[in-house]
């Protein structure tokens, strides 16, 4: 017959297994967060602070029709601002994001023109027409994400809105074909415009889609380190008017997060 007391033993050491096997699986648990947070699903909201490059890659150009007609540019311009990641489970989630980003663009055209030399003859030159924008929006964004089998990648998508803040447009011909002047002037360059990018047209709200992909690496409890990249396209135009005129972003951040 068993007695009392070895009954008991046997539960305190069955107990103390329990205990044990809890334990552990709880710690693997928390090992096997892909998503950087050892905080326990769903729930689990973080807080980033990232900042980073934004390469844009224009289409078109800042004019809809002239003889200048620009058949592209680009430019690295940048964005730093903050998101909430609210992970609803193991393997979704919901960011929001707000950023301050510069989408600054060049564009270039080469082409042949005339002029005339110092004989007063006419001459045959090389033209550079050149326009630099820049341009500043304040964007949000609304994103889901998808926390990936991989420990610590994780992929997003959704919509951005970007408000315009202020910009510039700089404008300029150049020739550049040693020793040649424009008639009637003594410098080889031109101005076309020097102001503010709305002063003489209207910029609408733009807006786009955005894809992104990423990679936690925790660095203590609660706090992850991530490079992510983010593909931002719009489908709106930089202004009214010319419609062929806008310009992808592609972000590369480095973001700082905080488990709360």
């Amino acid at each position: 017959m068993v007695s009392t007391s070895s009954i008991v033993k046997r539960c305190a050491s069955l107990l103390v297994l329990l205990t044990v096997l809890f334990a552990t699986d709880g710690s693997a648990q928390r090992l096997q967060n892909y998503h950087g947070f050892q905080q326990t699903y769903p729930g689990a909201i973080a807080i980033g602070v990232q900042t980073g490059p934004n390469f844009n890659f224009a289409a078109s150009g800042p004019y809809a029709d002239c003889d200048c007609t620009f058949d592209g540019g680009s430019g690295i311009g940048y964005h730093a601002g903050l998101h909430l990641d609210i992970l609803v489970n193991h393997w979704f989630g919901i960011r929001l994001q707000g950023l301050y980003e510069d989408h600054s663009t060049v564009y270039v055209k080469d082409f042949a023109g005339s002029t005339f030399g110092d004989d007063g003859a006419p001459a045959a030159v090389n033209i550079q027409r050149r326009a630099e924008v820049g341009i500043r929006y304040l964007s949000t964004s609304f994103m889901l994400t998808w926390v990936t089998g991989p420990q610590g990648l994780y992929l997003l998508s959704g919509a951005s809105f970007g408000f315009f803040l202020d910009g510039t447009l700089k404008d300029e011909e150049y020739i550049t074909t040693p020793g040649y002047v424009y008639p009637g002037t003594s410098t080889s360059r031109t101005v076309f415009a020097d102001e503010g990018l709305d002063a003489a047209q209207d910029l609408p709200m733009r807006g786009g889609i955005v894809i992104g992909v990423g990679y936690d690496l925790p660095l203590a409890r609660g706090i992850s380190l991530g490079p992510e990249l983010q593909f931002d396209y719009p489908l709106t135009a930089v202004v009214d008017g010319n419609a062929d005129w806008n310009i992808p972003s592609l972000r590369a951040s480095v973001a700082l997060r905080f488990g709360l």
